[in-house]
């Protein structure tokens, strides 16, 4: 009888404790942790891959201080900009890219923009509407520009337009881009893939157009979706634009 209860005993003692164990790991710390722990996975690895060639002289254009259109001219200085890397230079496939800038809070409604080929002589010329809200817009050169040649270096340009007009001090960025062919296994992965297999084909291959206008277009999509603001934030950050990272993309 002794023994029987000594068992039983023991048997409730190893309850008791796996209880307590249970109550310990699912306390709300323990919760928070994990959750914490699943926030901030990026379970989709999708990276980018800077290209290895030769890059034009580019530097990253800056937006003046003394446009009048600016709420605040101290913030349209620092955050009018396009998501580019840091050396001002990205690739593309498309004969008509989009183009991701951040908008500062602003009056204007519109921005002038402009491409140059590789000899600085304008192609292309146009007015682009963007609105007023901050944030991260999209913009897509239009169908009516001639199409960017394979091989070739372009400059592209954007100024605001401060009461929809063109003046001496308006804000203005510019980014380089090169159109380049897709190796062959590249393409014929394309062809099947879904926009998250895109992404990652492009960010591996190094062509950045694609790879965050695809990203950005996923997140548009899925406002929710935990695992893509991660992934569009890594992105943003491997190439220093951790303060654009967090803004608001634009419809």
């Amino acid at each position: 009888m002794n023994q029987l209860k000594y068992i039983w005993s023991k048997k409730s003692l190893l309850a008791t404790s796996l209880i307590s164990l249970y109550l310990v790991c699912m306390s709300p710390l323990a919760i928070q942790a994990q959750e914490a722990t699943t926030k901030n996975a990026n379970t989709y690895n999708i990276t980018f891959d800077p290209p290895n060639e030769n890059q034009p002289q580019a530097t990253r254009g800056g937006a003046s201080r003394g446009a009048q259109c600016a709420i605040n001219s101290q913030e349209i200085s620092e955050s009018f900009a396009p998501l580019i890397p840091a050396s001002n230079y990205g690739l593309t496939t498309t004969s008509h890219p989009t183009l991701l800038v951040h908008i500062p809070a602003t009056s204007a409604e519109s921005v002038f923009f402009t491409i140059q080929d590789e000899n600085e002589e304008e192609v292309y010329q146009t007015i682009l509407p963007i609105g007023t809200k901050s944030g991260i817009v999209s913009l897509d050169v239009p169908k009516e520009a001639p199409a960017l040649e394979t091989g070739k270096n372009y400059k592209w340009s954007l100024v605001l337009m401060c009461d929809n007009k063109l003046r001496p001090d308006s804000p203005v960025i510019q980014g380089h881009i090169k159109r380049v062919q897709p190796e062959l296994q590249l393409a014929t992965q394309l062809e099947s893939a879904t926009p998250l297999e895109m992404a990652a084909l492009y960010g591996k291959a190094g062509i950045w157009y694609e790879t965050v206008a695809t990203l950005a277009q996923l997140r548009q999509a899925q406002p929710q979706n935990q695992e893509l603001l991660n992934t569009w934030n890594s992105i943003l950050n491997s190439v220093g634009l951790e303060q654009i990272a967090k803004a608001e993309l634009m419809e």
